[in-house]
């Protein structure tokens, strides 16, 4: 739903359409409200038969019932508000957003940190995390209402057909997001159930730069949704089309970077990681070969992702949904097959993840968006890949050199190799892969004084 709302208010508004603005608030209104209510009756369902359901200590039952009551009904009473959010998101208002979420999140990291020390339990972690939510989704509403005072929501204007295309729309995006989940998480209980909990550790451990990866590329990318719904709501196709150039070549300057360290310095950073954890080197030896082949594979997937983004704005896409799912189901069953069939180890689960993945996001995804926005693949090579890779081409090399001339073997070594790596790309990029007005564009951001206008 906060995937509809994100593209519906910002294509409702380049309309003029004030009308379907608030048909959109009201409708998305009573289906958080419907949510609302069904995680009271969810929470209270489970606080009867936690005892049974789950494996908990005697004496822990009545305090697990309660927390499930506390973190329910907190939920559940924020639910409604979490309109604002995507509604300021619709607006491209990320300011406001992202500043409401970090003031919360650092008051109420103090807040717990000061309760744990006077010995504060559970039920009181599960209270301020609660009522954090409350306040982060309070403050967004505040803030929404003020930027859109002329609307009003309304019994009246609730539309259940709005509410069917609205869910639609939004099923595709759920898609896309589940296969990313299952791709990272399946695969844990796929090993639990063949290898067993310390095999799940080590895969976990192995994959965890990419995760990270994917989940800052993710946060990189997200804010150009609203945008592009904006634009082709005014059927202004041509920005579309360079936004969708920009975003692949800017996704591209972190994703080829990070890959390389992931894949050169990969043993060096999981040795300073978990090396004491393992008496044995070798098992961080495999550790590090998972890790190159699960970066080569999803460093391809993610690479579509700013593609993808640029389709949902569009609404167009569908396909991504299905096939996210369709690269998931056949990771997990070549997991299970390489396991249960071969008695494969741990790399086999990394290639049954690399191969799929490689295949769909590396050949079937950028055809599909070539011929979708009608970019040819000399286009997308010359305006996007080719100034990615001269961009990140020093840093490759130092990322290479730094390896073999002195590796990293403490945490310090390692974040003066990433700093580095950083500055070097910030740098290398502005003078070998951004235009004049891209340049221009960034100063002026940094340096607002100068005024400079691309």
């Amino acid at each position: 739903m906060n995937s509809s709302i994100n593209r519906y208010i910002p294509v409702s508004l380049a309309k003029g359409d004030n009308e379907s603005v608030q048909r959109v608030l009201s409708t998305s209104l009573f289906f958080f409200s419907v949510l609302a209510i069904v995680f009271i009756l969810l929470s209270v369902l489970i606080y009867f038969n936690i005892g049974d359901w789950f494996s908990i200590a005697s004496d822990m039952v009545g305090t697990a019932g309660l927390l499930v009551l506390i973190v329910g009904s907190c939920f559940a009473l924020a639910m409604p508000l979490q309109l604002s959010s995507a509604l300021l998101s619709g607006l491209q208002r990320y300011d406001i957003l992202n500043l409401a979420e970090l003031i919360i999140l650092l008051l109420r990291s103090v807040l717990i940190v000061i309760l744990l020390k006077y010995g504060f339990g559970l039920l009181t972690m599960g209270f301020v995390f609660g009522i954090s939510e409350i306040a982060v989704r309070l403050v967004q509403f505040a803030f929404a209402r003020k930027l859109l005072v002329r609307t009003s929501i309304t019994l009246r204007s609730i539309d259940f057909k709005l509410l069917r295309e609205m869910l639609a729309y939004g099923i595709n995006t759920f898609l896309y997001t589940m296969g990313a989940l299952i791709l990272f998480k399946a695969s844990d209980v796929v090993i639990a159930m063949y290898l067993g909990t310390s095999e799940v550790s080590q895969f976990a451990v192995a994959i965890a730069g990419v995760v990270l990866l994917s989940q800052f590329l993710r946060a990189f990318t997200a804010a150009i949704k609203p945008a592009i719904s904006d634009l082709d709501a005014r059927d202004d196709h041509m920005r579309v089309r360079e936004i969708s150039f920009l975003m692949q070549k800017y996704s591209l300057l972190l994703i080829i970077p990070a890959a390389c360290f992931l894949i050169v310095m990969g043993r060096d950073f999981l040795q300073v990681w978990i090396g004491e954890e393992f008496q044995n080197p070798a098992v961080v030896d495999n550790m590090a070969v998972m890790l190159v082949i699960l970066t080569v594979g999803h460093s391809l997937r993610l690479a579509q992702h700013s593609n993808f983004v640029v389709l949902v704005g569009k609404g167009e896409h569908r396909l991504f949904g299905f096939l996210a799912i369709a690269t998931a189901f056949l990771c997990v069953s070549a997991s299970i097959v390489s396991l249960k069939l071969f008695n494969l180890g741990l790399l086999a689960i990394a290639w049954s993840n690399c191969l799929p993945v490689a295949l769909i996001s590396g050949v079937v995804l950028p055809v599909y968006f070539n011929r979708k926005m009608q970019i040819s693949i000399r286009d997308i090579i010359l305006r996007s890949w080719w100034p990615a890779l001269l961009g990140s081409i020093p840093t490759v090399i130092m990322i290479t050199c730094w390896k073999y001339l002195s590796p990293p073997d403490s945490w310090f070594e390692i974040l003066t190799v990433v700093v580095t790596a950083i500055l070097l790309t910030l740098t290398a990029s502005c003078f070998l892969s951004c235009t004049k007005p891209e340049r221009e564009r960034f100063f002026g951001i940094l340096i607002p004084s100068l005024q400079l206008r691309s």
